[in-house]
């Protein structure tokens, strides 16, 4: 009988833009939790079995099959990756540099006698280096570097991290999100071998996708699976609620949220936030009614330039047009909104309505695309890093 992966609390995220049978998938996060409620809930999560062995290939076409101790310590990499809010960016470049370092066990070292009286997985011999991410004394004592959780934190840094920044974590590389994956590994590791992470990007993204199936908790209902509508680095150029605006025809009560990466916005791909059937394709608008009940609206996208239709079935994160500037509007972006009348999902019917903040009557159902992909664990647009005045 094969046994259950791991009980987590968690949040499984895809990385930006994977193809699995040619399709073309954006930004994925599974999030269990407490659908009454806007915040994630904190009950016992189980990641959906991948089984007790996954093979994963490098760049050169080496194979590396993964067991049920190897995979545990992916999901617990992911898990902390996004308790903490690392992007899946950076937890990719995480899984990337344990499997080079360790091929994701918890290592002690024979030069280290007193690392063996902690649970491992393996004994590596490279200085005094141990877990899955190979640190060194530096990184901190050795009863916390023979802790996963402590060792995934450190490797991660940022504000959250054990270290306050010396050695250096991730998050506080600075540019670190704009460098190749490995390039950044390199920076965090300053290893011997700093071309070595590169072959295990494809590596990563296979364990990624393998544990991003169904979740189940105890005393929660799962909320379901959402991905980033755009891939990184797009901003908001116009939110939810009362506006001016000089664009003839477009509204002055803005019941969407407006993404594109500013200027160069258009052809831009389109992901679907959330699965579905396509119940609407116009000029303007293409709706995806969610099996919850509510809708989600994308506007602007060309209908020549679509990938879906009528009655197509849609899976999250899946490409299904790019940017456009379909009139009314000021030039390309997406329209993103969501209207929740009809649905049966609790939390989402539980959001505050567009009329309630003196919207015509028109806009009844419709509800702020932010508030909304907080239930799924999404920080769509963070006040800091993507909104334009």
């Amino acid at each position: 009988m094969t046994p259950r992966l791991l009980s987590i609390i968690a949040a499984i995220v895809l990385v930006p833009v994977l193809v699995i049978g040619g399709v073309a998938f954006g930004l994925l996060a599974i999030i269990g939790g407490q659908a009454a409620s806007a915040n994630a809930g904190t009950g016992a999560c189980t990641v959906g079995d991948a089984g007790t062995a996954l093979t994963v290939t490098t760049t050169g076409g080496d194979s590396l099959t993964l067991d049920e101790k190897q995979l545990a310590n992916a999901a617990k990499i992911i898990t902390v990756g996004t308790q903490s809010g690392v992007s899946a960016a950076g937890i990719k470049i995480a899984l990337m540099t344990a499997l080079q370092e360790s091929k994701l066990r918890m290592l002690a070292n024979s030069t280290v006698p007193a690392s063996l009286d902690y649970p491992h997985e393996g004994v590596g011999s490279d200085h005094d280096s141990v877990n899955m991410f190979q640190q060194r004394p530096h990184w901190g004592k050795l009863a916390d570097l023979m802790d996963a959780n402590y060792s995934i934190r450190a490797f991660f840094g940022g504000p959250n991290g054990p270290n306050a920044g010396s050695p250096r974590g991730l998050l506080d590389i600075k540019g670190w999100d704009t460098m190749p994956p490995g390039q950044a590994a390199q920076k965090v590791q300053v290893s011997a071998f700093p071309d070595a992470y590169d072959q295990w990007e494809g590596a990563a993204e296979t364990i990624i996708n393998s544990m991003s199936g169904s979740i189940s908790c105890d005393g929660g209902q799962i909320i379901g699976q959402a991905a980033y509508p755009l891939s990184p680095g797009y901003n908001m150029t116009s939110g939810y609620g009362p506006r001016d605006i000089d664009v003839p025809g477009a509204s002055t009560w803005h019941t969407a949220i407006d993404l594109q990466h500013w200027p160069n916005n258009c052809n831009d791909p389109v992901y679907a936030i959330l699965p579905g059937t396509v119940t609407v394709s116009t000029e303007l608008w293409l709706s995806i009614r969610h099996p919850d009940g509510f809708i989600v609206s994308y506007l602007h996208m060309y209908k020549s330039q679509r990938l879906v239709d009528v009655g197509d079935e849609i899976q999250a994160g899946q490409q299904i047009g790019v940017t456009g500037n379909v009139q009314p509007s000021g030039g390309c972006h997406l329209d993103l909104r969501i209207n929740k009348n009809g649905t049966t999902n609790s939390a989402v019917a539980a959001l505050q309505e567009a009329t309630d903040l003196g919207a015509p009557a028109m806009y009844a159902g419709y509800v702020n695309p932010e508030e909304f992909l907080r239930l799924y664990g999404i920080e769509v647009c963070p006040p800091d890093s993507c909104r334009r005045p």
